[in-house]
């Protein structure tokens, strides 16, 4: 079978990692660390100026018109980095969002500055971790928005969010504006050091021009941050796999690499092969909502292996997963942050984001 990906998917991502590289040293994640918040300018700029965040993005927007295959290998390409960069929520989710749903104006308005990097979106889905939806009453020719979001990523940053909120006739997904009279963006301090805000909406009125669409739209956005999360994922993990083996081979024990003890390199293995099931369930995933064929399942599989992965997932049977074993195979060495521990902390953030995977109809449990 093929599982290669698109020959466009393939020179954006190796530009993205690229530049990556380039820039996310781990001197530099550590001053990223020291930030009150983890928001990465020097490397957006370098994305922006390099085209990589209109390359994916829709024509209509100004983009270059590829699709679903081109964003997952970016969303790779910065996971192994561990990028602190909105790509996933402004481009490849709220900008990609407005160019499907949404009115003229409000691309032109929203849609367009953020695929060019001059303004910043990101969307409040919030999981299972809200403190109930958004509550969204009928005003004028608007709507007047109460509630709440907790966990919004780059809240803090951001210029405008889209809201998914409960109206008489069901789910409406609506853009809120950061100067918005009654919004109010809260920073939030996370294990993960990241960009996290809590949005509070007090009675903000917008007008009928803001909804974006109904429940098409949010089921539309939910899968996609799905999808995409779990590409950065697998970035981290592939990453965190990387360093760990390179330790392996050059940490050594009563003479020899640790890497040669039949325990580690066993363990080792395991991580491969959970990383190879990954990128095998996100390709397939990732395929089948390009060519706008039916993908719940299968983004659900993806993002699944793609939480189990990340956190410590324990059962009376089975104690495993490549975070974990990276952090037991160079422990000796976390004293503070190293760079294995920083990457154990963002593989949990599909979990913060997305609900624990025992939540997912994937789950064998289930």
């Amino acid at each position: 079978m093929d599982f290669s990906t698109t020959e466009a998917a393939q020179d954006l991502g190796g530009l993205v990692s690229t530049i990556v590289d380039a820039v996310c040293t781990p001197q530099h994640q550590r001053e990223l660390d020291a930030l009150e918040q983890r928001f990465d300018r020097e490397l957006w700029r370098k994305l922006i100026d390099a085209d990589v965040l209109s390359a994916a993005a829709p024509e209509s927007l100004g983009g270059g018109g590829y699709g679903v295959l081109e964003q997952t290998a970016v969303l790779v390409a910065l996971g192994r980095g561990l990028a602190a960069v909105p790509y996933l929520e402004s481009v490849t989710l709220a900008a990609a969002a407005l160019a499907r749903f949404g009115s003229v104006e409000l691309q032109q308005q929203w849609g367009a500055p953020a695929v060019s990097g001059q303004k910043i979106l990101t969307v409040a889905l919030d999981a299972d971790m809200g403190e109930g939806p958004v509550q969204a009453t009928s005003c004028g020719d608007g709507y007047r928005l109460t509630g709440t979001r907790t966990q919004v990523e780059y809240g803090p940053v951001a210029d405008a969010f889209l809201v998914p909120a409960e109206t008489q006739s069901g789910t409406g997904v609506f853009l809120i504006v950061v100067d918005d009279p009654g919004t109010a963006v809260t920073p939030l301090e996370t294990t993960g050091l990241d960009s996290v805000g809590h949005l509070e909406l007090s009675g903000v009125e917008v007008g009928g021009g803001r909804l974006v669409g109904g429940d098409e739209v949010a089921d539309w956005l939910s899968l996609r941050a799905a999808l995409g999360r779990s590409a950065f994922q697998l970035g981290v993990l592939d990453r965190g796999l990387q360093m760990t083996a390179e330790y392996a081979r050059t940490r050594e024990q009563f003479d020899r690499p640790i890497g040669s003890f039949q325990a580690v390199s066993q363990r080792l293995a395991d991580g491969y092969i959970d990383v190879k099931g990954l990128r095998l369930t996100l390709t397939q995933a990732a395929w089948r909502v390009s060519e706008d064929l039916p993908a719940d399942t299968e983004v659900a599989t993806a993002a699944f292996w793609a939480l189990t992965l990340g956190i410590v997932w324990r059962t009376p049977s089975f104690t495993y997963t490549v975070v974990s074993e990276s952090i037991s195979t160079t422990r000796c060495t976390a004293i503070s942050w190293p760079p294995s521990r920083r990457s154990s902390r963002w593989a949990v953030l599909p979990e913060r984001c997305g609900g624990s995977a025992a939540n997912w109809p994937t789950h064998p449990f289930n």
